[in-house]
């Protein structure tokens, strides 16, 4: 845990550990599955394998991004917008967004080639950038008023930063694949959603709540009136 919190240095810059990790921890699997078929065999997602019980790739289809260019973006978003993320939600935090994001875009990826869209069923699922987006999505809803350049020519904050990562997200979709981009959109989605508060247990309390507003309405079979005669009986026990 002390570990987890350190900072490292890089080009006179402090970066967290744990965003520095993830960065490194990308680029060095993508080197070895580009250059040893095991490693990519058993690190890929196709939703196939993970329904005959092969649950790990639900977690390392992530950290293979195998365009060159892609994969220098994606370890620079991992460092940069990660450090302002770790910071904010602490290190442990961090890591378990980050891991909850992936586990739940590739579960519903999963499920959705399973019952939805049988053309995925055998899709090789891969993609660092599923998870870059989700965190450009968490910095621009945190930090609306900072501003970044995107490729460092286009200068955008905020709103308008999660609108085009949205839409370049659904750009590269239609131009190359949809297929492929069905993690990234809910990944995305898992993020907006965990940052307006819609996580599973405040679902679950919110639907137990109104389960509780609706019971006074249903009285149980067990209760019955106290027996008053001054009044109308108004009690239950």
């Amino acid at each position: 845990m002390r570990a987890l919190r350190r900072d490292v240095t890089i080009l006179g810059g402090r970066f967290p550990v744990v965003a520095v990790g993830l960065a490194a921890t990308t680029l060095v699997l993508t080197i070895l599955g580009a250059n040893v078929g095991a490693v990519q065999d058993l690190g890929l997602m196709p939703p196939s394998l993970v329904w005959q019980g092969q649950v790990w790739r639900l977690l390392t289809w992530s950290l293979f991004e195998f365009q060159p260019l892609s994969l220098v973006f994606v370890c620079l978003a991992f460092v940069f917008f990660g450090r302002e993320l770790a910071y904010t939600w602490g290190p442990v935090g961090f890591l378990k967004i980050c891991a909850g994001i992936v586990l739940g875009s590739g579960a519903l990826t999963c499920l959705i080639a399973r019952f939805v869209w049988g053309r995925l069923y055998d899709f090789p699922y891969w993609s660092a950038w599923a998870l870059g987006t989700a965190l450009i999505i968490a910095y621009a809803t945190l930090f609306p008023s900072r501003t970044i350049l995107v490729y460092f020519i286009l200068p955008l904050s905020g709103r308008r930063l999660l609108i085009v990562t949205v839409a370049g997200t659904l750009l590269f979709a239609l131009m190359t694949s949809v297929a492929f981009f069905v993690p990234h959109f809910l990944a995305q989605g898992l993020m907006y959603a965990y940052l307006r508060g819609y996580s599973p247990r405040l679902l679950w309390l919110r639907l137990k709540a109104r389960t509780v507003r609706w019971s006074p309405s249903r009285r149980p079979s067990h209760l019955r009136p106290v027996d008053r005669d001054d009044e109308p009986p108004r009690w239950l026990h």
